[in-house]
Parts: C-alpha cells; sequence; structure tokens
C-alpha cells in the first residue's frame, strides 16, 4: 500500500506541473518531498518507502513503453570519452556495474566543471576542482572520487586525450593508515543477530543464512546478492565466490552455514525462476540488484536484535570476521586469503588489533594511579 501511495503521490505532483505521465521526473519528485505540504501525502512525506515506491512506479512505465528508460536518455548528453571510458573498465579491468556507474559519474562531473578539451587542462585545474568538491562533500565520497578521477585521467593520458602525469595532481585525502580502530562486533552481538533469525519463515531462513555467510566467511555484499545456485559444490563442500575484477576463489562452506542455505533453499519462492541464491521476500520476488539490498538486510536484523553499533550494514560483519579469525591466532597474511585481499595492508585495515587482549596488557594512565 506504501508503494500504491507513492505512486498516486508522484502522479499528483507531475499533473500539478503539467507533465505527462511518460515525463515523470524522479529528481524533481525528490525535490518536491523535501518540503511537501500534499493533503494527499498520507503515511509520510520524506522516507525510503516513498523514494523507492515512486522508482519502482517508474520503471514499471518504462516495462511498459509508457517512460523512456532515464538510462538511455543519460547516455545520450554523455561523453564519448566518458563512453570510452566506461568500456574500457568493464572490457579490460573487470569491474562491476556498480564500481562502473561511480567513476563514470565522476568523469562526466569534472568534464562538465571544467568545460574544455581534457588536452587544456593542468595540473592547478584539477587541484582545484577537487578542492572545490573536497568542501561540500563527505570524507568517504571524496576518498571515492579520488580513486575514480585518478583512473580516468590514467585513461585520458594513455589514449592521448590529455597530458600524461595529470592524475598525480589530484590531492590524497588526509587519512592516515591504521588510525581508527577496527568496526567489528562482539561475538555476543554477532549471537544475537542469529537468534533473530530464528523462525521457519522464509524471510527469517533467508536472513540467517546471510548472516552466516558475513560472519562466517567474510564475504562482501555484494558477493552474497550475486551468488548464484551453481556456485554451491555440496559434494566438495566448498563455495565458488567471484568478487573484484572478476576474480574467482572457492572457499570452504562451514556445516553450519551449508545448513543454513540449505534450510532457506527449502522454502525459496518457487515463482521467480532466477539462479541467484537470495531473493527479496516482496512480491514480485526478484534477486538482489546489489549489496545494498543485502546491507538493508543486516540492517533490519541488527535493529530486531537490538543491537546498538555506530557501525551498520554487512561490512560490520565483514571486519567481524576478520577479527575473530586474528584471536583465534589465524596470521594477517593467512586472513587475508580468506578475505581475496591483494597486499597484506589492506587486511590490516580489517584486523587490526585483538582488543580483549591489548586490555589485560595495557598500563594504566599515569594520572589515573
Amino acid at each position: 500500500m506504501r508503494y500504491l501511495r507513492a505512486a498516486s503521490h508522484i502522479g499528483h505532483v507531475m499533473a500539478e506541473r503539467d507533465a505527462s505521465v511518460s515525463d515523470i521526473d524522479l529528481e524533481a519528485f525528490e525535490q518536491h518531498l523535501r518540503t511537501c505540504r500534499c493533503p494527499r501525502a498520507t503515511g509520510g512525506r520524506r522516507n525510503h518507502h516513498t523514494v523507492y515506491g515512486a522508482r519502482l512506479f517508474r520503471r514499471h512505465l518504462e516495462e511498459i513503453g509508457v517512460c523512456k528508460p532515464a538510462a538511455a536518455a543519460i547516455r545520450l548528453v554523455e561523453p564519448p570519452l566518458v563512453a570510452g571510458f566506461r568500456t574500457w573498465l568493464s572490457k579490460h579491468r573487470g569491474a562491476s556495474d556498480a564500481t562502473i556507474g561511480l567513476y563514470g559519474r565522476d568523469a562526466v562531473s569534472i568534464m562538465a566543471e571544467l568545460e574544455t578539451d581534457p588536452m587544456r587542462w593542468s595540473p592547478a585545474d584539477i587541484r582545484g576542482y577537487v578542492m572545490k568538491r573536497g568542501r561540500i562533500c563527505g570524507r568517504g565520497t571524496i576518498e571515492k572520487m579520488t580513486t575514480s578521477l585518478r583512473a580516468f585521467l590514467r585513461y585520458l593520458a594513455v589514449q592521448g586525450h590529455c597530458r600524461a602525469g595529470l592524475d598525480y595532481a589530484v590531492p590524497a585525502f588526509a587519512h592516515w593508515q591504521l588510525a581508527e580502530m577496527p568496526r567489528y562486533l562482539s561475538g555476543e552481538q554477532v549471537s544475537q543477530m542469529i537468534a533473530a533469525c530464528d523462525g521457519d519463515a522464509s524471510a527469517r531462513r533467508r536472513d540467517r543464512a546471510i548472516v552466516l555467510l558475513l560472519a562466517r566467511l567474510g564475504l562482501r555484499a555484494g558477493d552474497v546478492a550475486q551468488l548464484r545456485l551453481t556456485d554451491i559444490e555440496w559434494q566438495a563442500g566448498s563455495l565458488r565466490v567471484t568478487g573484484k575484477s572478476r576474480h574467482e576463489v572457492r572457499l570452504p562452506l562451514p556445516q553450519e552455514v551449508g545448513d543454513a542455505i540449505a534450510a532457506y533453499l527449502e522454502y525459496r519462492p518457487s515463482c521467480c525462476r532466477s539462479d541467484r541464491v537470495f531473493l527479496s521476500t516482496i512480491a514480485p520476488s526478484r534477486p538482489f540488484l546489489n549489496g545494498d539490498g543485502v546491507s538493508s538486510v543486516v540492517r533490519r536484523i541488527m535493529k530486531r536484535a537490538g543491537v546498538m553499533t555506530p557501525v551498520k550494514g554487512a561490512h560490520a560483519l565483514r571486519h567481524t570476521a576478520a577479527t575473530e579469525m586474528l584471536r583465534h591466532g589465524v596470521p594477517l597474511d593467512k586472513i587475508g586469503l580468506v578475505l581475496r585481499h591483494r597486499g597484506i595492508d589492506t587486511t590490516a585495515h580489517y584486523a587490526k588489533a585483538d582488543v580483549t587482549l591489548l586490555k589485560q596488557v595495557a598500563q594504566p594512565w599515569p594520572e589515573a594511579l
């Protein structure tokens, strides 16, 4: 019903603006929600269900041919250099669709801002653009933008579209490695989350299997979302996982995790013909588009279990798996093999210290004596 109300809401907003159904603008609707005072907007205004319901309505209209696909409209105005960059990321780097979309948006943004031929870009132009964005964006956004811009500038240089070495003009974000404590949950909190998934309902069985995959094997949310039925090798007791850059590995499938997946598959919705393991429980049941859906499931489980922690989502369980392995004496290089890291420095971000052990050897602060 909430999605139906969202569809009705966006329809009335477009009608007031004399726009037809084929011209539905989701960005304009989100702007409207910020100051919405519509008497028809029952059940909330600016919330996840309203925005998501409007997107579902737009997607339905695209499928039946009423609206032009939004992606097609974007490609028409996308610079040819960015289109070539996307193709290069997919073909030569094996990047996921989410990574290609993120890098492509940043490439479009810098080209729109500088508005000149990349061959005329100078280091001062690049640095000025990054510093300008740094004033209005958060740390996470700037860190990702730094990586994507360097990749785009290296691509342009190799293709002969800009001066070589401009990627060095992108300033690094001031963030010191290993400066923060690891973001993980305690063993008791993980047990609370698993207990919150007890029950015979299909949703509870699915949630339990997802939590165990994340907490025991340290999978990424995207790994869980992309997991296929053929990736589970029951006879060998292993799991085939395709991670970043299409790098495929086999991981051991613990008995507890395998039992949870098997229990879910018995009640998995049969109406969907997809070979993906995990499906949404809200009709129509479909596979998760990406890892965001898995992280949303984990956040709901945390809320249901009463787990109060500043870190939310699936990645917290990946940190937890790394920290648990470190606590049980597994060396960092072995932990890196399980987490599929390319370097031990990356693994150190996930499992920096056994805080419980450090508490036993830490000396009292002098002023406290």
